[in-house]
């Protein structure tokens, strides 16, 4: 399992791995600030059944949603629409080419990139774990609560 999450003692991004979950003790150190935080693993997560609980929060409410960063989603729509917009005046079957070639990327993207789980409260993202059918997509409502 994979843990990252931002540390609350300091501006770092911390990363943190664990194979197999149940060598790990009731804290982990920061590879960057070497904090020790306190971490909440219970042992449906040690035996590595499924994923109920954030470690580092222990908040009950996650989801889940892509693993593929938005920021390059943004560029890439900004990229494909500009260059549509730009053919349109000189071919539109051009356009609608590029349009096309756009959708056929994001339908890639959505079949060859895994998943990850997110903690609402403090965004902590879990890797490489058992999915939890329990958790759904991003919940607007929810969010809102934190």
């Amino acid at each position: 399992m994979q843990i990252r999450f931002h540390c609350p003692t300091d501006t770092c991004v911390a990363i943190i791995e664990y194979e197999p979950l149940e060598n790990c003790g009731d804290t982990m150190e920061c590879p960057r600030c070497h904090t020790k935080h306190h971490m909440h693993i219970t042992d449906a997560m040690r035996n590595e059944q499924s994923l109920d609980q954030c470690a580092v929060c222990s908040g009950g409410e996650l989801f889940v949603r892509k693993d593929f960063p938005q920021k390059i989603g943004f560029f890439i729509v900004v990229v494909f629409g500009i260059a549509a917009i730009y053919y349109f005046n000189t071919s539109v079957l051009t356009s609608w080419a590029i349009l096309a070639s756009a959708m056929l990327l994001d339908l890639a993207i959505y079949f060859f990139i895994g998943k990850v789980t997110t903690c609402y409260a403090c965004r902590a993202e879990y890797r490489k774990c058992a999915p939890n059918d329990a958790h759904e997509g991003f919940d607007l409502a929810t969010s809102e609560k934190y």
